[in-house]
């Protein structure tokens, strides 16, 4: 009786313990760099704000953003060439999928 009590409980922690782990992955803010398949394209997520560099032209200041569910927002102004830029989904393996194509985590 005691040893299915045991196993219950670890089985009951494991299973608690990977929903945390997945619940992470997919919650709060990006951070860190990410890089499109050239090298050429990295957008960095730092202190609230996407820093984008594409070919050695970067944005120094940096963009807020939002998160919501799986969608990144950045707040590009409306009129300028990067609007359509502004909205990339989070993919379930943790990569980036926008109008700049698919970023992975450097």
């Amino acid at each position: 009786m005691v040893k299915a009590r045991s196993l219950v409980t670890l089985f009951a922690v494991a299973v608690f313990a990977t929903t945390l782990f997945v619940a992470s992955c997919h919650s709060g803010s990006p951070s860190g760099v990410y890089i499109d398949s050239t090298g050429r394209l990295t957008l960095e997520f730092k202190g609230g704000k996407a820093f984008l560099n594409m070919g050695g032209m970067a944005d120094p200041d940096g963009t807020p953003y939002d998160v919501k569910d799986d969608k990144i927002t950045i707040h590009y102004p409306s009129d300028g060439m990067l609007a359509s830029l502004s909205t990339l989904t989070i993919n379930s393996d943790g990569t980036l999928q926008g109008a700049m194509g698919i970023l992975r985590k450097k």
